[in-house]
């Protein structure tokens, strides 16, 4: 009987890893994609039509946005799909923005900032993965705090104030890296609530992978505001 409950618990335990398993196998194929975006809009002609009309920059960034709030909010109407395209689209626009933040930076700095976020992305993941410490106070002020930074960053593009944009990136790196520790608790509980429902755990995956790959770019690109060189 107890050999039976073990394995039982095995196979739980198995399948939850393979459920964050595609979470993040997708957040790393979008990075890839912005990465690729990003190397396309450096090398052709992408960049200046971009950036050389601020109707354009500003419509891209617009769609941006109105994909990374409508995808969450839309998600359980949406087949896994279409959840799958639009996360594709918005990391490909990411790959457009982003490249005028990465051009004022060496490639070399650009490089380690990435690493160095890469490796305290990890250890939060696993922290928030493994901590039997409940979250779920965290998630009013992490989620006001989410939209004061998006908000703000949008202020900040038509002010330019650099003084203003370095305590915004500050503050935005505490934000996201709360919330890579919640939303690994919360994913796991998500599961659990969903684990014999497919179809809601493959939508989950989907939305899973663009809130972790939102608090990986958005931790990147502030550390390397706050640390980058431009030599």
């Amino acid at each position: 009987m107890n050999t039976q409950t073990n394995v039982v618990l095995d196979s739980n335990e198995m399948t939850l890893n393979r459920f964050f398993a595609k979470i993040y196998t997708w957040m790393s194929v979008g990075i890839l994609f912005t990465a690729l975006v990003a190397f396309l809009t450096l090398s052709t002609s992408l960049g200046a039509i971009v950036y050389g009309s601020k109707v354009m920059f500003y419509g891209v960034v617009g769609l941006e946005i109105a994909i990374m709030f409508g995808a969450q909010m839309l998600i359980n109407k949406l087949p896994v799909s279409m959840s799958r395209f639009l996360f594709f689209l918005y990391a490909g626009l990411n790959g457009i923005t982003i490249t005028g933040i990465l051009v004022q930076f060496s490639p070399k700095s650009v490089m380690g900032v990435f690493l160095i976020s890469a490796a305290l992305f990890g250890i939060l993941a696993i922290f928030g993965y493994t901590t039997k410490k409940n979250l779920s106070g965290w998630r009013t002020f992490l989620y006001i705090g989410m939209l004061g930074v998006f908000v703000s960053s949008i202020v900040n593009m038509f002010l330019q104030n650099s003084v203003f944009d370095t305590v915004l990136s500050g503050i935005a790196v505490l934000i996201f890296c709360g919330l890579t520790v919640y939303d690994n608790q919360i994913y796991k509980i998500i599961y659990e609530d969903s684990k014999y429902n497919t179809d809601a755990l493959e939508k989950a995956s989907a939305l899973g992978a663009l809130h972790m790959y939102m608090n990986f770019i958005m931790i990147f690109i502030n550390l390397l505001k706050l640390f980058g060189q431009d030599d």
